[in-house]
């Protein structure tokens, strides 16, 4: 008796243990990441994946998850764990492939872990930092990207579209990554944040793509200012009451994940720039500011800049003033270099010839170029969205009057930006991106971009077309050959 009731002992202890390896699941069903090499080595709702919106459309697609976290190098590994009900999927990778981005389109420049979704194995990092881990259960595709550093980016800032990077501060850390820029001048214009140069990940080809940078809202009160963190978000908009010498900070904390902050440690001189600018003369219309009604385009995040394709005719001249009437009028001054004057006061004159003319008006540099203009297609159209593409570019016949263009294009949807257009200007390296010269056709009219955000998309199918821009009248037309 005495040997029965030990055994049954025994298997009553075995049983509580093997209850014990196996404790219900306290999680939400969801995505997790999971792994000795993490800050999670068992399931913890701080561990969850978001779910993903491609940059595609800027939706959210059933299926894409996606985590910053931090990752140690190690044999370990981690996994992806999904968790429904009771059932447990670990993922892991079913092949791997390391791919140099080289920064193609608009990706960031890192080499990226990239494969097919499996379940069995681990993944693993070649160094410790912070990651961008993505997973389209649809595709079965991974990618974990390095983050090498955070930069501001915009048209607030001196650098213009091109990225003023943030230090980490300190080492790696497990629990909190820092990264800071100080010194930094922002001005009225609108900015972003993105890691490693780039705009997004390509996840599947040209169909599923992930944000690499954040965009949104601006809120606080100076010196202390915080914006939310959108992935693809609106560019934020910083005012003229902004302006100032900053310390901006990127941190992610295990807690909270991303916080960006903007301390204002300075004032800076204010430009006075004007908000509009028009040209008037007898070399483009006439003398009258009742009679000639030419404003100028703004170039969108250059506060600085404005830009015009203008008839001009064969003798006369013109000036310039911020409001349509004589007060603040200005010329130039001297003779002109490479078509590029200096700001003065006298009239300027026609080049000699009647044609288009493109302008352009530079209030940081005091200068004003006249040039032949270059307008060009951008996008799916054309297969490609190089700045400057010879396929892309329009014939300026003066004879007619227009420029236009008949080619053969590929569809373009709205998804895909549609049919884009924009003037580009060569003389001088004072335009940084193309889409801040863009212009649509809209109901027959030519509608610029100037300051405001994109466009109402315009879509084409596959074929030949017909496309003219009167910019003497304003004129446009998309005409199916």
């Amino acid at each position: 008796m005495g040997v029965l009731v030990l055994a049954s002992m025994v298997m009553i202890a075995c049983k509580k243990d093997e209850d014990e390896e196996e404790p219900p699941i306290l999680v939400e069903d969801g995505f997790y990441i999971k792994g000795e090499v993490t800050p999670f080595e068992k399931l913890d709702i701080k561990g969850t994946l978001e779910a993903g919106i491609n940059e595609v459309g800027q939706e959210a697609r059933t299926g894409m998850y996606e985590k910053y976290i931090t990752i140690k190098k190690g044999d370990a590994g981690f996994n992806i764990v999904q968790v429904a009900g009771k059932t447990l999927t670990n993922w892991g990778p079913a092949n791997v492939q390391e791919v140099a981005t080289n920064g193609e389109n608009e990706q960031p420049d890192i080499t990226i872990q990239t494969g097919d979704l499996g379940t069995s194995g681990v993944f693993k990092v070649n160094a410790d930092g912070l990651y961008h881990v993505i997973i389209d259960i649809q595709s079965k595709k991974f990618v974990i990207a390095p983050v090498p550093y955070w930069a501001i980016i915009g048209g607030a800032t001196e650098a213009g579209w091109s990225d003023t990077p943030m230090d980490l501060v300190g080492g790696f850390n497990l629990e909190k990554m820092t990264w800071k820029g100080e010194g930094i001048v922002l001005r009225t214009g609108d900015f972003k944040f993105r890691y490693g140069g780039g705009w997004k990940l390509e996840i599947v080809g040209d169909e599923v793509k992930a944000n690499t940078n954040y965009g949104g809202e601006v809120s606080g009160t100076l010196p202390n200012l915080t914006t939310t963190l959108v992935p693809g978000g609106p560019n934020y908009a910083l005012n003229k009451d902004q302006e100032g010498v900053y310390t901006i900070q990127m941190e992610w904390t295990l807690n909270d994940g991303y916080k960006a902050s903007l301390t204002k440690t300075e004032d800076v001189v204010p430009l006075d720039y004007p908000e509009e600018l028009f040209m008037i003369g007898d070399g483009v219309g006439d003398w009258d500011w009742n009679n000639t009604d030419l404003p100028m385009i703004p170039v969108h995040s250059h506060t600085n800049l404005f830009w015009k394709i203008v008839w001009m005719n064969a003798e006369g001249g013109f000036k310039f003033a911020p409001q349509k009437e004589w007060a603040g009028d200005f010329g130039k001054t001297g003779d002109a270099t490479n078509g590029i004057y200096a700001k003065g006061g006298d009239n300027i004159p026609v080049p000699g010839e009647a044609g288009y003319y493109m302008v352009v008006v530079n209030f940081e540099t005091e200068q004003i170029a006249i040039v032949d203009p270059q307008v060009y297609l951008m996008g799916q159209a054309i297969g490609g969205w190089d700045t400057a593409d010879p396929e892309g570019l329009f014939n300026v016949d003066n004879d007619n009057e227009v420029i236009t263009m008949t080619k053969t294009l590929n569809a373009a949807s709205a998804n895909d930006g549609g049919l884009r257009m924009y003037a580009w200007f060569t003389a001088a390296d004072w335009m940084s991106d193309w889409w801040q010269s863009e212009f649509i056709i809209l109901d027959n009219k030519i509608e610029f971009r100037g300051k405001g955000d994109d466009q109402e998309r315009v879509e084409i199918s596959a074929g030949t077309y017909k496309i003219d821009l009167n910019f003497k009248t304003g004129a446009g037309s998309i005409t199916a050959q």
